[in-house]
This record gives C-alpha cells, sequence and structure tokens, in this order.
C-alpha cells in the first residue's frame, strides 16, 4: 500500500507520496498440525516478504506539452508493468482533446483495459475475478488557468467493492473531483488514509483543529502540508506494531501551470 497526496491552493498544487513498494504473498489454504488435512481460510492471509524503496508513486505525464501529476496507491505492478510504466505509455497514446475530465477518464479506462489483459479476459467479466484494486490521483489546470486546478481520485478494480455500503461491480469508480465541491482548493489522498484521517480529524479537545483552510495557504504552506501528513503517515507505522507498508524517503511535488517540479525528502 501507500500514502499519496494531492493538494490544490491558490497559486498551485502541491503533492507528496512515500516510496516504499512491499512485496505479499496471499495464503488462502492452510493444513491441520494432526491430521495433515487442507482447509480453506475464511479470510485471506496477507504475508509481507519483502520491500523496496524509491518507488515511482508520484510523477509527471506530458500530454501535447501540457503536464498533469499523478499519485497511485494499491498494486504496484500491473499487467507486468510498473504504474508509473502504465502511465506513461498510456499518455503517448492518447490524441484527445486536453481537458481534465477527458485525460482522466481515458488513464481509468486505460487501466481498466490493462488489468483485463492482466487477467486475459474481457472488460466486463473482470467482476468475475479475484479483487485487486489500483488507485490513482490526478491533478492539472484547466485550460492552464491557475485559478481552475482540478484533482480527481479513482478507483480501477476486478472483484466487487463496497461504495456507500452497496456492492459495485463496475471496475472504475470515480471517487473524488475538487470542483464538484463548494470551491476549488481542496486536498485528495489514496493508499493508508486512516493514518490522514486520525490526525486531520482527531476529537481531542486539548488540541486545537489541524487546519482544512487550503483557500488561504500558499503553496510553500501547502508543500510542507502535505509532507507533513505523508511523514505523519510513515513515522506512526515505524513505531506502531504492524509490518509498515509506506516508508520513507518520500516524493514531494509541485505543479503549477508552467510545469512540473519534484525533490526526495529523506
Amino acid at each position: 500500500m501507500s500514502i499519496g497526496i494531492a493538494l490544490a491552493v491558490p497559486d498551485g498544487i502541491a503533492l507528496a507520496a512515500d516510496s516504499q513498494t512491499t512485496w505479499t504473498r496471499t495464503i488462502v489454504r492452510a493444513k491441520d498440525k494432526d491430521s495433515g488435512r487442507e482447509f480453506a481460510l475464511a479470510e485471506p492471509i496477507i504475508v509481507p516478504v519483502g520491500w523496496s524503496r524509491m518507488a515511482r508513486k508520484l510523477f509527471s505525464v506530458s500530454i501535447k506539452g501540457q503536464y498533469f501529476a499523478v499519485v497511485t496507491a494499491g498494486n504496484s505492478l500491473l499487467n507486468g508493468k510498473t504504474m508509473y510504466a502504465v502511465f506513461q505509455s498510456a499518455a503517448k497514446m492518447y490524441d484527445g482533446e486536453v481537458d481534465s475530465s477527458s485525460v482522466s477518464c481515458f488513464f481509468a479506462d486505460h487501466i481498466r483495459r490493462e488489468l483485463a489483459l492482466h487477467f486475459k479476459c474481457k472488460a466486463d467479466e473482470l467482476k468475475d475475478k479475484p479483487r485487486t484494486v489500483y488507485e490513482f490521483i490526478i491533478a492539472g489546470y484547466e485550460e492552464q488557468d491557475v485559478t481552475r486546478p482540478f484533482i480527481e481520485s479513482y478507483m480501477v478494480f476486478s472483484g466487487t467493492i463496497k461504495v456507500g455500503g452497496q456492492p459495485n461491480n463496475s471496475g472504475i469508480w470515480r471517487r473524488w473531483a475538487n470542483y464538484e465541491q463548494n470551491h476549488r482548493y481542496h486536498a485528495a489522498w489514496v493508499g493508508e488514509a486512516a493514518y490522514i484521517a486520525h490526525v486531520v480529524n482527531h476529537n481531542n479537545p486539548a488540541l486545537p483543529p489541524i487546519s482544512g483552510q487550503y483557500a488561504l495557504m500558499t503553496l510553500a504552506d501547502a508543500v510542507d502540508y502535505t509532507k507533513f501528513l505523508v511523514r505523519f503517515t510513515c513515522e506512526f507505522q515505524r513505531f506502531a506494531v504492524v509490518v509498515p507498508n509506506c516508508a520513507l524517503p518520500m516524493i514531494s511535488a509541485t505543479l503549477t501551470p508552467e510545469g512540473y517540479n519534484e525533490e526526495i525528502v529523506s
């Protein structure tokens, strides 16, 4: 899993993501010690078997000279390719209008097609396959206007997930978009979001609330804010009774109509 954030403020978009890739093994059957008989587990057990640092979970893609930022979470490989490679290949294939809705829908459809190729099935047959989840955020600007940032969050999946308590097997779920809110200055996160929810939504009366006044933040503040939330997630896991699946260093980036810049933060 991962933690990735995109935050739009009046003078730009700040993004951050951890860089650890965790390899796991899923155990669905076990053997009785006394009888030697195998039996199926009621719930699968996912066991970490290794990890690697500096995975590209936050990066830019260029379409017809316009830059977009992408943050990914969930499974790190798709049809034998990293998510970075999947998005870069998809960007070269795109030949439509360079607007937010068209580009983001294209990427979601492309990932769904790749997932179908992985399972060697048709896209509408993914609902019958084991649950596999890919999350991503795409960020950019409408008409390269700094006052019109867009951030969209998607989940592409096989099998069935719950959305609002109801089963969903459509394969694509557009989870959130900033331009559907009361204003465009908002944040989205993917991956291990429970840690961010814990610190942002805390109800300890002895502590002040965490600011959500994104419309009043500078881009420099937004960069520090996204770094803080990613670092909090990674350090919480580091000292928790859990096998960490997020870890530093992180990638921190900014996206403005003028371009995309990133740095590695230890």
